[in-house]
């Protein structure tokens, strides 16, 4: 199983301790690290470590990279959370790898702890439904992509009616559908016309 070991400058010295008490469980395992962590361990416990670039110089984007090509098992990364790290999106695009990838991750020394104990007592990390080195990545299901088309009627069948309401045209929007005016307006030769005398004002 090979096995990931990032640490900032600020969890050095607690990754020194940590691989101190895991030596025997971590000597069975083939080890990858950042420069500066993996150069630190080699020259501590003499661990065969391979070394990828500082994580701030892109060592964190080769430790992802090789996630994505399922060359990572598991992952410790003691991550300072009160340092300022100016290389954070990369801090964060590996995390996300790790989960996207089913990534076993340790984060501090205790969950580290529980990960490595569960690998002697079952070979593999707690939680993984897979063997180590052999993780399913995420995939689209194969009837997800599947479009449904619309299914041809029966055969004898009668098709389906058309509506029977019309459009309206455009020019029938203009059309005047109001009812005609009942009486018309009367003026002062209304009278006139109907034979009675027209009443003229009178001057004041």
């Amino acid at each position: 199983m090979r096995i990931a070991l990032i640490a900032h400058d600020g969890m050095k010295a607690v990754m020194v301790d940590w691989v101190g008490r895991q030596y025997r469980e971590l000597a069975r395992h083939e080890l990858v690290a950042t420069e500066s962590t993996g150069a630190l361990l080699a020259e501590r416990f003499g661990l065969a470590v391979h070394q990828v670039a500082s994580g701030p110089l892109g060592g964190d984007q080769q430790i992802g990279a090789m996630i994505v090509d399922q060359r990572v098992d598991l992952m410790i990364f003691f991550w300072d959370p009160m340092g300022v790290h100016p290389h954070s999106p990369d801090v964060q695009a590996l995390m996300r790898l790790a989960v996207l990838q089913d990534v076993p991750m340790a984060l501090n020394p205790a969950s580290a702890d529980r990960v490595l104990r569960s690998l002697a007592a079952n070979g593999r990390p707690e939680g993984t439904g897979v063997p180590a080195g052999r993780r399913r990545t995420p995939s689209v299901r194969p009837d997800a992509a599947r479009r449904r088309t619309p299914s041809s009627p029966a055969a004898g069948s009668r098709p389906a009616a058309p509506p029977t309401a019309s459009r309206r045209s455009p020019a029938s929007r203009w059309a005047d559908t109001s009812p005609p005016p009942t009486a018309s307006r009367r003026g002062p030769w209304s009278a006139h016309r109907s034979g009675r005398p027209a009443t003229v004002p009178s001057e004041r």
